[in-house]
């Protein structure tokens, strides 16, 4: 259940979505979402992280469509120096934030689409963060996955955890049962949530993923945000390490 749509399928946006208002998650980080797009036919939530930097500016990871009066709210918390995408993914939602901010820096995962290869990126992002906001956010590409790999980030302040597509905890819908039974069959349904098993799958170079892992589970963090479902507001490093223990 690669979220964003595994080979870049014409996205569909789900019409009349309610997009989500500028929400504090933690010290300096703030999330918004965005709306609902279906991929293979399965509707995927889009999620944007904001983190305010010790130097004031923004660092935006994964922008998604947001109303005006949101995008007010985001230039009034600082200037929007840093456009990030954790994953190949997510490159497609850089664009249209570079036309509204200009003067950003885009930031690509180590895997560009060759579509978006055009853009202006200042830099890749790689296992450890550049020097722009090293201060206030530590980061890892998870590595031995077959078709992606992702970046993830630790906001050092807040002890905050993000991730992208990797693991996923959706809740469960009233009203639509084979949606449900997806999630559940993927293990991603909320409470537990999980790394879904097709993404298990094509972690081929398990030695790498383990070597990432520990990484990941060496930063002291007790929040955890996803790209896909409800997030983890305390003792997220046990969550993670429920959600990976197939990889040991």
């Amino acid at each position: 259940m690669f979220g964003d749509g595994l080979i870049f399928p014409d996205f569909v946006f789900s019409e009349n979505t309610p997009m989500s208002h500028l929400q504090a998650f933690a010290e300096n980080v703030f999330l918004s979402d965005g709306p609902i797009v279906h991929a293979m036919g399965i509707p995927f939530p889009t999620r944007m992280i904001i983190v305010k930097l010790a130097d004031h500016s923004l660092w935006v990871n994964s922008p998604v469509t947001t109303p005006p009066e949101t995008v007010d709210r985001i230039k009034a918390l600082g200037t929007v120096r840093y456009l990030v995408a954790p994953t190949k993914l997510h490159v497609w939602r850089l664009e249209s934030w570079h036309m509204l901010f200009p003067d950003a820096e885009l930031w690509a995962p180590p895997q560009i689409p060759n579509q978006f290869k055009r853009l202006p990126f200042s830099g890749v992002l790689e296992d450890a963060p550049p020097p722009e906001w090293a201060n206030d956010l530590d980061q890892l590409v998870f590595r031995g996955n077959l078709f992606i790999e992702e970046v993830h980030f630790f906001h050092k302040q807040s002890r905050t955890v993000i991730l992208a597509d990797f693991i996923q905890n959706h809740p469960l819908s009233k009203d639509n049962s084979f949606l449900n039974a997806l999630f559940k069959l993927a293990g991603v349904a909320y409470p537990d949530g999980g790394v879904p098993y097709d993404i298990r799958l094509s972690f081929i170079n398990r030695k790498l993923a383990r070597r990432s892992l520990r990484k990941l589970l060496s930063w002291e963090f007790d929040k955890l945000i996803l790209a896909h479902g409800v997030c983890i507001e305390r003792d997220a490093k046990t969550f993670v390490e429920r959600a990976f223990r197939w990889l040991a």
